[in-house]
């Protein structure tokens, strides 16, 4: 049952043996797909979730084996994919955490050095400050920052993902200001309730969860959420910044085109499936599935924005 099932997804996409011979024997044993980050995070949730599916729908032959290789912020793991056989038995999943460490020049690769597969999802930022905090909008933040170049400060992780969109709002308010290394969003949150920082990053079910304690003065996201209708985009109030992890999959550099939109074409399915639905929901990301050409143009305009505030970035690193 499980070959016939998996055929058949082959055959919607024109991708049968009879049409592909070199899917005639594919996959014929596991495809690993290794996570770069600890068991237990966002991206070793999706993909457990997407394996769960793949499993539960019969959407592969083989099994689907999640592997975590965590370690110096994904690129362990990222390093095992850049050197597997691209032959479509390997393939990783990772956000921008991998622009980031690029396009700070931390290390030798990206995103150009493998072969994205597809998009799954997208989780926005949102700008907070604590509840009890003199900024009413995001215009007074900026204009504070703007009179007082460097008082501000912000609770982050050096060097991250979320630094990148924050030097965009630097760069566009034509000011800077402190990047406060405290890490993830817990100890943001903590840093901001403390008193000891002024504003930070934070992710979407932080809306709900700090509800009492922390004040939303824009959503990073490219239009309002769903989740917080009033929640104005910071482009609308005069800051065109987007700040969103996009989890991706991406298989070895020369990875076959048909294996390739044959993997694609399965993740797509198990990311339809209604459990995954429910996960994503249950996280506050949303479907934004991306494949083709549109998926490697959104990688480009991604990584382009990273490269552009490189610079900013690592000057309001050394700062700290």
């Amino acid at each position: 049952m499980r070959t016939l099932i998996a055929a058949a997804v082959a055959a919607t996409l024109g991708l049968g043996a009879a049409a592909n011979p070199a899917l005639a024997d594919y996959p014929d044993k596991p495809i690993k797909l290794i996570v770069p980050f600890r068991a237990g995070g966002g991206t070793d949730g999706l993909a457990r979730a997407v394996q769960a599916a793949v499993d539960k729908h019969d959407l592969l032959p083989v099994p689907l084996v999640v592997v975590n290789a965590d370690g110096a912020a994904g690129t362990v793991g990222t390093r095992q994919v850049l050197t597997a056989e691209p032959d479509g038995y390997t393939i990783l999943q990772i956000h921008q955490e991998m622009f980031a460490v690029s396009a700070l020049g931390r290390v030798e690769y990206g995103p150009a050095d493998l072969q994205p597969v597809i998009q799954a999802s997208e989780s926005c930022l949102f700008v907070a400050v604590p509840i009890d905090s003199p900024f009413q909008t995001l215009e007074d933040l900026m204009a504070y920052a703007k009179a007082n170049p460097g008082k501000l400060k912000q609770a982050d992780d050096i060097g991250s993902s979320t630094h990148f969109p924050s030097a965009q709002l630097m760069d566009l308010g034509g000011t800077e200001w402190a990047i406060v290394p405290t890490g993830g969003t817990s100890k943001r949150f903590a840093s901001m309730k403390g008193g000891f920082t002024d504003m930070a990053l934070m992710s979407t079910p932080w809306l709900t969860k700090g509800k009492n304690d922390l004040r939303p003065l824009a959503t990073l996201a490219g239009e309002r959420m769903a989740s917080a209708p009033d929640l104005a985009t910071a482009k609308e109030q005069g800051y065109d910044v987007e700040g969103c992890l996009r989890r991706r999959y991406w298989a070895p550099k020369g990875t076959p085109a048909d294996r390739v939109a044959y993997l694609a074409g399965v993740l797509q399915k198990a990311l339809e499936t209604e459990e995954v639905q429910d996960y994503l929901a249950r996280n506050s990301e949303e479907l934004k599935v991306l494949t083709g050409d549109a998926l490697q143009a959104a990688i480009d305009a991604d990584y382009q924005a990273y490269l552009d505030v490189a610079d900013l970035v690592k000057k309001t690193s050394a700062k700290n």
